[in-house]
């Protein structure tokens, strides 16, 4: 199984929706461990809880294989490529960011990036937007990240709103298992309440971990929706990294296999070293893969709650918005000039027009931005 899942993680480029047509292939139509039945209840299940889709499929499937320890497996061999070359990309971007050929490399990357995140934006708010409702909800939460408000308050107040605006508070006899909703978002609460910050090197690993932690348990939408959660958290509020650091770090996550989310393998190493390169990614993942754990056994009574999808509908708009204040502000700093501004529409056109493969547009922008005039990168 952990070669399969491997194998899966190694060639996983083309986002969730790539990754998921690998996983039936593998999965389901080679090895036949699972059927499309099954898979199709991962897909549900990893679309009802937060992290990345992928790494939600991978561990419904390792739990249908071989419970707790198929889990723990699948989701450890899925993730360990991307880790590992992300590491390695890290390192070499760390020693050779500055020097004028990468540099102008990843300017020519960064407008592509600004395009690519547009396009999720898009592709997220037609799923999830389709009225005056969440259209309000996105408009909350876009202005609110804008006045950098915690995404903790952000997130569950968007939710609450959402089950207000759906009528779903009705309901007077929710399942029990709705409140699997609720310990997420007070268990950060209570550690940040105590938190302290003196300035060591276990503080600040502590510190990275809560910080994913807290990503990690509030990012519903998939990989995509991390990201304006990430830029608040590491370049609004803790200046951990420059606005350019941040984008070229979201380039690396679009060229590397697996979950866009693996970004926070970057994010660490960045701020200190390997240990926070694995501090940080496994925080991201770990709340989901525990949610994963309660949920399988109470599925069908909460899939269908009317809580859960009241909840549901107030978060995945606030996500819409908050996405769109990620892709401005990445705009403001990767476009410096016409023609990175024609990059930018170019990439977003050939993403709405044609579907290309965004890995295939952050290359092709690093070997534009070897021949763009300085002035415009």
């Amino acid at each position: 199984m952990a070669v399969a899942f491997a194998r899966i993680g190694t060639i996983g480029f083309g986002g969730g929706a790539g990754m998921l047509a690998l996983i039936r292939q593998e999965l389901v139509r080679k090895k036949r461990w699972i059927d499309d039945d099954q898979l199709g209840v991962a897909v549900a299940m990893g679309q009802m809880l937060p992290g990345p889709f992928v790494s939600n499929y991978a561990e419904y499937i390792g739990h249908e294989l071989h419970r707790t320890r198929g889990m723990l497996v699948a989701v450890v061999a899925l993730l360990m490529p991307s880790f590992v070359l992300m590491c390695v990309l890290s390192l070499l971007y760390g020693r050779y960011g500055s020097v004028p050929v990468v540099a102008r490399t990843f300017a020519g990357v960064q407008p592509v990036v600004a395009g690519i995140l547009a396009w999720a934006t898009w592709n997220i708010g037609r799923a999830h937007i389709s009225g005056w409702k969440p259209a309000l909800v996105a408009a909350l939460a876009f202005g609110a990240l804008l006045l950098k408000v915690d995404v903790l308050l952000v997130i569950p107040g968007c939710g609450l709103l959402g089950i207000l605006l759906t009528g779903a508070w009705r309901s007077l006899k929710p399942p029990r298992a709705a409140a699997l909703l609720v310990p997420p978002f007070l268990l950060p609460l209570a550690v940040e309440a105590g938190r302290s910050d003196p300035p060591s090197f276990l503080a600040r690993l502590a510190e990275l971990g809560w910080v994913f932690l807290k990503i990690g348990t509030i990012i519903f939408g998939g990989g995509f929706a991390a990201i304006p959660f990430l830029q608040h958290e590491v370049v609004d509020v803790r200046h951990w990294l420059t606005a350019r650091e941040f984008i070229d770090g979201v380039a690396l996550g679009q060229m590397t296999p697996g979950p866009v989310a693996i970004m926070a393998t970057y994010i660490g190493f960045r701020v200190l070293g390997l240990p926070g390169a694995l501090v940080s990614t496994v925080a991201v993942f770990l709340p989901s893969f525990f949610l994963l754990l309660g949920l399988t056994h109470v599925y069908r009574r909460v899939k269908d709650s009317p809580l859960v999808r009241g909840f549901l509908s107030g978060v995945m708009p606030a996500v819409c918005g908050m996405l769109l204040s990620a892709t401005v502000f990445i705009a403001r700093n990767a476009v410096a000039g016409p023609a990175t501004g024609i990059m930018a529409v170019l990439a977003l056109a050939m993403l709405l027009r044609f579907r290309a493969d965004p890995v295939w547009l952050v290359l092709g922008g690093g070997a534009v931005g070897l021949v763009l005039p300085v002035s415009q990168v």
